[in-house]
């Protein structure tokens, strides 16, 4: 009997080391109030989802590894096996990560005002109560901000464009203030995703009571997944998430994000995530299709 027989019989129990094959990492990056960076780890309902299926997969070794958004894209091309909650697929990421079915059908960006005001913004909604966002700004009559350089989506930024450099719109480098700047009445109106919105508000105007309101054109929720890069493991990671997703229609780890909502939206979200499910969506495809 050989000495390692010998030894292997003496630890039968012995937890045997990770293989490479068996360990992945989790490229996060700090987006609040998804992934929020605090005292050297990442938080938030972002990496709360995360964690509820990372706990569905006791097999691999799973390290969570803070990454800038400007470094993003090139770990996610680095060797071995890197995945990520939250990239949107296009045709070019497509051809180096798999993309899971969705995870997490969020809100979309809202007009964010003062509660108050939802009667003075009647005029300005279409028949299913979204704001014709070119109708308002056009009146003159609400002063709003938005911040220089971030896009709010192909349905919005045309107009945002257009009324560019006007007194109705204000272009500020850092919205984080916003909602302060509401509650002193600086502002009457900014565009947040709700949660954001929420975020900031316990954050910086804990008093403000604020409604978000959908915008036409863009007030459908916007489904986010997992990636992974094409490995074996990248693969499987998927092949499970998949399989999870498909057994719970009810989608339980989204009440990680409901949490994140003022209670207005929360009763937006449960209506949406409602529809979602019940329109079937399988967004984006399964690594089957791709």
């Amino acid at each position: 009997m050989t000495l390692s027989v010998v030894i292997m019989l003496a630890l039968p129990f012995s937890p045997q080391p990770a293989r490479a094959e068996d360990s992945m990492i989790w490229a996060l990056t700090p987006l609040p109030p998804a992934m929020i960076e605090k005292d050297g780890k990442i938080v938030g309902y972002g990496v709360d989802i995360l964690d509820w299926f990372i706990a569905r997969m006791p097999a691999i070794t799973h390290t969570k590894e803070i990454v800038p958004l400007a470094r993003l894209m090139q770990k996610m091309t680095m060797p071995g096996t890197v995945c990520n909650i939250g990239l949107v697929p296009t045709p070019e990421r497509r051809q180096f990560l798999i993309f899971s079915k969705a995870v997490l059908p969020h809100l979309p960006v809202a007009l964010i005002t003062r509660a108050d005001k939802t009667a003075d913004l009647g005029p300005f909604r279409d028949d299913n109560g979204n704001i014709k966002l070119a109708d308002l700004l056009a009146s003159g009559r609400f002063h709003g901000a938005v911040r220089t350089s971030r896009s709010y989506g192909p349905a919005i930024d045309p107009i945002l464009q257009q009324f560019a450099g006007t007194p109705v719109l204000e272009q500020v480098g850092n919205d984080a203030h916003f909602l302060s700047m509401i509650e002193l009445g600086r502002e009457e109106w900014t565009l947040y995703f709700p949660a954001e919105a929420e975020y900031y508000r316990r954050n910086s105007a804990p008093e403000l009571e604020f409604i978000s309101s959908p915008i036409a054109g863009n007030s459908d929720p916007l489904p986010a997944s997992i990636s992974c890069t094409r490995t074996t493991m990248g693969a499987m990671i998927i092949q499970k998430i998949d399989a999870i997703v498909a057994t719970a229609p009810d989608m339980p780890w989204t009440d990680f994000y409901a949490r994140s909502l003022s209670k207005s939206d929360q009763r937006w979200f449960e209506k949406a995530q409602e529809q979602f499910v019940a329109n079937s969506v399988d967004f984006p495809l399964n690594s089957a299709d791709q």
